[in-house]
């Protein structure tokens, strides 16, 4: 087969929670670009109709679907949804998460720190294994989580130096401990899904210039990447088409870093 065409998603099915923003943003116009059918899923449909229109003016088809990752039975009638209208899914991509809500500081507080862990733990893995079982009966389908950076190693307390209200943002043990389960959970995955045809693998980003980065923050992160920059809105495309398409036929089980070389040494 032609090279470009392995790239190519034409026909294909993808479905992308978290995709009207940051990463998810690019991953949604990665997607369309490829020329799959996109559905993309948000906790309010409203908010995601902005991003529904820009993508569908670039060519892109592109439908909304309703879904609350605090809610199971949200998340399943998502994963119906698509599969009544379309029959299938071909491409999974899991970019959602909730903020968590127990407070900022090492210490946090207990119950609203359980609900995050739960719901972006617990949540995660659910519209996941939704997702797989559907996967299954096709005998095909690729699986992209979100994982990050933070997941692969500990913080560089510098980059939070010389502003006193970024501290807080090295403490996000929620964000550390889920991201850290989806690389685990991903090796875990692929060695269940692979005698399906179904693949699984994982994004690891690093931090992505967007308008809530400080810029004090920008310059310290930047000295500890290879690259000397934060992640821009085009990064995560090619790699997210890579995993999405043909073209990683004969990949699964990985966390790939996207992170200018942050995680190199």
């Amino acid at each position: 087969m032609n090279t470009m065409e392995l790239l190519s998603l034409r026909g294909k099915v993808a479905l992308i929670t978290g995709g009207r923003a940051m990463y998810g943003r690019g991953c949604s116009e990665a997607l369309v670009d490829a020329g799959a059918k996109l559905y993309l899923a948000s906790h309010s449909v409203d908010s995601a109709r902005a991003a529904q229109e820009e993508l569908s003016r670039n060519g892109g088809q592109v439908e909304l679907v309703a879904f609350d990752q605090e809610d199971p039975a949200s998340i399943r009638r998502m994963v119906e949804t698509v599969v009544k209208r379309e029959g299938r899914i071909d491409v999974f991509v899991n970019a959602s998460r909730i903020i968590p809500r127990g407070g900022v500081g090492w210490m946090q507080e207990e119950g609203a720190l359980e609900a995050s862990v739960r719901v972006n733990g617990a949540g995660f893995l659910y519209m996941t294994l939704l997702v797989g079982e559907q996967m299954k009966r096709q005998r095909s389908g690729s699986i992209v989580n979100f994982g990050s950076m933070m997941g692969l190693i500990g913080v560089e307390k510098h980059n939070y130096d010389g502003e006193p209200g970024m501290q807080p943002g090295a403490h996000g043990h929620d964000y550390t401990l889920n991201k850290s389960a989806i690389t685990a959970w991903t090796r875990h995955a692929a060695s269940y899904y692979g005698r399906f045809g179904v693949r699984v693998n994982t994004l690891c980003p690093g931090g992505l210039q967007s308008d809530r980065t400080v810029e004090r923050f920008r310059e310290n992160y930047s000295r500890h990447t290879q690259l000397g920059r934060l992640a821009g809105h085009d990064d995560i495309k090619g790699v997210l088409l890579l995993l999405a398409s043909d073209a990683s036929s004969y990949l699964t089980g990985l966390s790939i870093p996207v992170d200018g070389g942050y995680t190199a040494i």
